[in-house]
């Protein structure tokens, strides 16, 4: 959750005067601000992960048009974007390889 949500949880429980609640999100609140943040590496490799997860998803929707295309012009497209997409995803793979083997 965010800092917003734990403020607007503390204000509605202080509406309801549950003195419990508040000092339980307030606890919640200073622990997750207590935790150290995310290093650049690791804030690297997560934008690498969701690349690679995007790249599966548009692939999965290319496929998809691929069956159902018949064999025309647009179709070599999509070949073409499927083939840059893949080379793509290798690249990305290895970023990931390397981040998380020096990690």
């Amino acid at each position: 959750m965010s800092v917003d949500d734990y403020l607007d949880l503390y204000n509605y429980a202080k509406s309801i005067g549950d003195a419990e609640w508040q000092a339980s999100l307030t606890a919640s609140l200073a622990e997750q601000l207590a935790a150290p943040a995310p290093s650049a590496e690791e804030v690297k490799l997560a934008a690498l992960w969701e690349r690679f997860d995007q790249i599966n998803e548009e692939l999965k929707g290319l496929f998809l048009k691929m069956r159902t295309q018949s064999a025309s012009a647009y179709s070599g497209r999509l070949e073409e974007r499927v083939w840059e997409l893949k080379l793509e995803r290798i690249i990305v793979s290895q970023s990931i390889r390397f981040r998380h083997v020096g990690v």
